[in-house]
């Protein structure tokens, strides 16, 4: 019988009935030293499937996706980067000559964000932000912007899978709107993300369709989970200085990644604010 050495990881809550059903054979989509990523999607089944449609399996040193089991390893393994394949289910996930063991659930959900004071909090981020966002801003088309500002479902088409990578920064952008969209009204709902669960599962990549599906349900990275903590915190006590941090933390997330988000996030909250003050 074949020994596996057993790498311990956290897990999203989430994640855990991916883990626990039956057994079967799924290939890697996409390896690197930090990160591999699994391909969950069923061939022979509909575009629209449901549930996340990769798995990533991450080093310590690798952005925490929420679709993903981030291990303690600083760099990932050469057995578990050179895998073609990996098996998943029955309780367990078996990568190269590794066995990846949950041993800690992490909570990925966007924490609540009081409507009451989504028009104060969007001032007060919005100066924070400044110009950080300009370069970002200049990557996507103005127009798209403009109707994301507004909650059109117009700018959907022209966003998804907008940019290069794995995850296109248009699509961080919705990300971005999404997860705050579902930290104030307690679910993403609306124009916008009607037409992100009807676009993104054929206009942009597997891992970006994922993420999206994440944010469609309130399921973030960890920098973005801190700053709405620290935004929602009603302590004005060294405010800007914790919301500054965490703005750092999150710019610092991927090459584009972390400031689509933030650009997505401070729309959304704008435009939220913009109904609150609506009679």
């Amino acid at each position: 019988m074949r020994t596996h050495r057993r790498v311990v990881a956290a897990a999203p809550a989430p994640l855990g009935a991916l883990l626990a059903g039956p057994a079967r054979t799924v290939p890697v989509l996409h390896r690197g030293p930090d990160a591999v990523y699994l391909d969950l999607r069923d061939p022979a089944g509909p575009v629209d499937q449901t549930g996340p449609a990769v798995l990533g399996v991450l080093s310590a040193a690798a952005t925490a996706v929420p679709c993903g089991l981030q291990t303690l390893l600083p760099r990932l393994s050469d057995d578990i980067a050179a895998a073609p394949d990996a098996l998943l289910g029955a309780g367990r996930l078996l990568v190269g000559d590794s066995e990846v063991v949950v041993t800690r659930l992490v909570d990925v959900a966007v924490p609540r964000l009081p409507r009451a004071g989504v028009p104060s909090r969007a001032r007060v981020l919005e100066d924070l932000v400044g110009d950080r966002l300009a370069a970002v801003r200049a990557e996507l088309p103005a127009a798209a912007l403009a109707d994301l500002a507004t909650g059109s479902a117009a700018c959907v088409p022209a966003l998804v899978g907008r940019g290069s990578g794995l995850t296109p920064v248009g699509d961080d952008v919705l990300c971005g709107w999404l997860a705050v969209t579902a930290a104030v009204l307690g679910t993403a709902s609306g124009p916008v993300a009607d037409a992100v669960r009807r676009h993104a599962p054929t206009a942009t990549t597997a891992l970006s369709a994922t993420l999206l599906g994440c944010a469609l349900r309130g399921e973030v990275l960890p920098e973005f989970r801190r700053l709405v903590l620290d935004l929602a915190d009603p302590a004005e006590a060294g405010r800007d200085t914790r919301l500054t941090a965490r703005l750092d933390a999150l710019m610092r997330v991927g090459h584009t990644s972390g400031a689509g988000l933030l650009l997505g996030a401070t729309t959304a909250l704008h435009h939220l604010a913009s109904r609150s003050l609506t009679p």
